[in-house]
């Protein structure tokens, strides 16, 4: 079975998006899926400025999970009908080569799926994550064709709390495992 990698790119440590990603872990746990989880991309890691900086701890433990990992499944909210920035810093510095490694090498032959937690209706989350596909296939991801949306009518806490629309986000999990 493969390894997957979570990343929980939610802007504080209670967010949604977040609460999510560590919810998978527990399941794919469960499932006997080895899995390795990274949340709170916004602290300790700067802004990319010269593809050759040192590359920040968060950076280098993400990466070696990143290298024996067969997917990744990304956990983000929406903003402004776009991904939070820190998350496309995160990738951005996971695309830079290193030791043996070329750019964008670590994606090669990667797939990745996408699950978003919105505030509201979700009326733009397709719209991004659109943008966000095309910019995962740049990096040279295979997008997984369908996302995961939890909107206002279909709630993470729903489903933490009373199980709400489990079976329906297990089955987008399975789907994406067997793929």
């Amino acid at each position: 079975m493969s390894k997957i990698l979570l990343l929980g790119a939610g802007t504080r440590e209670e967010s949604r998006n977040n609460k999510l990603a560590s919810y998978v872990k527990e399941y794919f746990d469960e499932l006997n899926v080895s899995s390795f989880i990274y949340k709170e991309l916004y602290q300790d890691t700067p802004f990319l400025l010269d593809y050759e900086d040192l590359q920040p701890k968060p950076i280098v433990e993400i990466r070696e999970s990143l290298m024996i990992s067969e997917k990744i499944l990304i956990f983000s909210p929406v903003f402004n009908g776009g991904y939070v920035s820190h998350l496309k810093n995160t990738l951005d510095w996971l695309s830079l080569g290193f030791e043996n490694y070329s750019y964008n090498e670590l994606f090669k032959n990667k797939k990745v799926a996408v699950v978003s937690s919105v505030d509201g209706s979700g009326s733009n989350a397709k719209d991004a994550f659109i943008l966000l596909s095309e910019q995962l296939k740049n990096y040279g991801l295979e997008v997984f064709e369908e996302f995961y949306l939890f909107k206002e009518t279909d709630t993470v806490d729903e489903m933490l709390d009373s199980g709400k629309n489990k079976e329906q986000f297990h089955r987008f999990l399975k789907l994406f495992l067997a793929i």
